[in-house]
């Protein structure tokens, strides 16, 4: 028989035992549709979060105290006025574009008669928005005259702004913050865009930022210096070099070591990736098991069906067949199963990646790529658990074949 005769006698098998066969795939159809799904998911997910790290800023730089010494720093270590100054100088060395002094992470409240809403909240100078890449929806910014009179200004989300007024039209508006000092009044400068994304989700644990004057929070918690900064560098592949050269700096102003760390969302982002594809690879070992035991499967079953089969096959050898022909036949069977499979499985793993993505709202990555592996992996899962039983039948005795009942 030729390819196609092959083919057709094998499907025509598989019709025979549609039930037997429909179970047989479904090994291949789970491990596929796992792999497939987790693949789009974890896709999807990495492209999420680059996307919402490069709208803050991969190219942000943060120094700040070195907190795992904190027994060790005194009062001299901190960060002050003339090390803003002078770290800001390193712009005309074209490493850095912008440096503001930070105060902030805290997570607070901010209230308008009886309602509320929590924010993160950040002391920054007029610098910040540039630095944070802030879009500003209405209003200003922190500015430069907020700095010097120490204004009780404030900067919020919209999604702030609706939550305590239930409008965006805010501006000049009063709202009261809640600090571990007391209550604080402050007026609603500038309304910044809101988008919930990642990096909201992750950092802030789904809070917006507030911005308000560095010297405002330093005048309300009566600080005087500073424990971090906040940097824009030019070049994002030398950010860890331009870190390395700001605390070389200050520790020559301070006449200190080990006192200040840097971090930066580049150093976060490859974190998180690679914990990601650490995790996917687990996940996609797991299903690669479901795989295993369809191959198994498709084993046992071919196995049953050449036992079945053995008259047909010493008929087949008894007129002339040779073992390659039987094998071969064998072989297209197994084959087309967990073909069978893969092409289930393939359409249910899209199939499952969408129906997370709107749970979770987060858009799957399908890649051709990993169908393509998906739908040739699943063929040769096929061929390698079928080689056994072919072989199995294509060794048969054809005279004891024709004699078996």
């Amino acid at each position: 028989m030729n390819i196609f005769e092959n083919i057709m006698v094998a499907i025509a098998s598989i019709k025979a035992n549609k039930m037997r066969a429909f179970l047989t795939m479904l090994g291949i159809v789970i491990g596929i549709a796992a792999v497939v799904s987790i693949s789009a998911i974890a896709n999807g997910g990495k492209k999420q979060i680059e996307k919402s790290f490069e709208q803050f800023g991969t190219n942000r730089l943060i120094i700040q105290m070195n907190w795992s010494k904190w027994e060790e720093l005194k009062f001299r270590d901190y960060l002050t006025e003339e090390d803003i100054s002078v770290v800001g100088r390193m712009a005309g060395d074209g490493d850095i574009e912008a440096v503001s002094p930070l105060y902030g992470g805290d997570w607070l409240t901010l209230s308008n008669r009886g309602r509320s809403s929590d924010i993160v909240l950040y002391g920054v100078n007029e610098f910040g928005a540039e630095i944070d890449n802030v879009k500003m929806l209405s209003g200003r910014f922190v500015s430069q005259e907020d700095m010097l009179a120490k204004r009780n200004v404030v900067i919020i989300s919209e999604k702030d702004a609706r939550e305590l007024f239930g409008t965006v039209d805010v501006l000049g508006k009063p709202v009261t913050l809640d600090t571990w000092r007391g209550p604080v009044e402050l007026t609603i400068a500038g309304v910044t865009k809101y988008e919930d994304n990642f990096m909201n989700s992750f950092t802030n644990g789904g809070r917006a930022a507030a911005y308000i004057p560095i010297s405002t929070i330093m005048k309300i918690y009566r600080e005087d210096r500073y424990y971090a900064l906040s940097i824009k560098v030019k070049e994002k592949e030398r950010i860890n070099e331009i870190g390395g050269k700001i605390i070389a700096l200050l520790e020559r102003r301070h006449h200190t070591t080990g006192k200040y760390s840097s971090f930066n969302l580049q150093q976060m982002l490859d974190t998180i990736i690679a914990q990601m594809s650490m995790i996917t690879t687990v996940l996609a070992l797991v299903a690669a098991i479901a795989l295993l035991v369809g191959g198994i499967g498709i084993m046992n079953i071919m196995l049953v069906s050449v036992t079945e089969r053995t008259r047909e096959i010493g008929i087949r050898k008894a007129i002339g067949a040779k073992r390659r022909a039987v094998l071969f036949q064998f072989l297209i069977e197994a084959g087309i199963i967990s073909l069978g499979g893969g092409i289930l499985g393939i359409l249910l793993g899209i199939g499952i990646a969408w129906l997370i993505s709107l749970l979770m709202k987060l858009p799957p990555i399908i890649s051709i790529v990993d169908i393509a592996i998906a739908f040739v992996f699943s063929v040769i899962i096929g061929l390698v658990f079928g080689v056994y039983p072919a072989s199995k039948a294509s060794k048969l005795d054809p005279i004891v074949a024709l004699r078996y009942e």
